[in-house]
């Protein structure tokens, strides 16, 4: 059983929840919130309006709020803010839901500085595996600092980003760096790292001892 199984508390994933949302804006929405057949209605409407090889690239993100709801969380780009949709088994523990928080606002950061969800990213392999590796260090940083566990070997991101192995090899690449940066006693150079790193350093909050003892107190720079 990791070291943090126990004292990290659903409080301090609301918290930390509560934390991003006064940094990048976003709507939240967990299982069973009656919005979210509105926002999947909404965003098959937009992407009907993308060109022919875009929508292919974005169908498979429909397909999973329909086929793998249970188990996939997105984050949906709208004309307004970013919707973020949790999936049952994100929040099945508070540590699983504040590590898919760090991953989906990731994204979040990313749609606010136009950088996902765009046609050209949804025609660019490499932007999305590049776009996808950096949120999934970003759960992983945050689960190594809650628990103290860290992967071996870079995960790999499955069928869900229509990614040829090229970019396949891209996405394990920067993550494989990310985690290097990580076992070295560092923060990735992502901003949802670094602010959830000066956070979990200096808030009010009751933290466990072990969670701060593994955030250094030199950061990398943030926006």
């Amino acid at each position: 059983m990791s070291d943090q199984a126990t004292t990290w508390t659903p409080a301090l994933t609301n918290a930390l929840r509560v934390h991003l949302l006064s940094w990048r804006r976003a709507t939240v929405l967990r299982p069973g919130d009656p919005a979210l057949a509105a926002v999947a209605g909404l965003y098959r409407a937009l992407t009907g309006l993308l060109p022919a090889a875009a929508r292919a690239v974005a169908a498979p993100v429909l397909d999973a709020l329909d086929e793998r709801a249970e188990r996939t969380s997105v984050t949906l780009a709208t004309p307004i803010d970013p919707v973020v949709i949790l999936s049952p088994a994100a929040v099945a523990d508070p540590i699983t839901e504040a590590c898919t928080l760090a991953h989906e606002w990731c994204h979040v950061r990313q749609v606010a500085d136009g950088r996902v969800a765009s046609i050209v990213d949804y025609t660019s392999g490499e932007l999305r595996a590049r776009a996808e590796a950096d949120a999934t260090a970003c759960a992983l940083w945050l689960r190594f600092v809650l628990t103290g566990e860290l992967p071996v070997e870079a995960p790999t991101l499955g069928d869900l980003y229509h990614l040829d192995a090229g970019d396949h090899e891209l996405a394990r690449g920067v993550m494989r760096s990310h985690l290097a940066t990580i076992r070295a006693g560092l923060v990735p150079p992502l901003d949802v790292c670094v602010r959830l790193a000066r956070w979990l350093r200096a808030t009010p909050y009751e933290m466990p001892a072990s969670v701060r003892a593994r955030i250094p107190h030199t950061l990398p720079e943030s926006t």
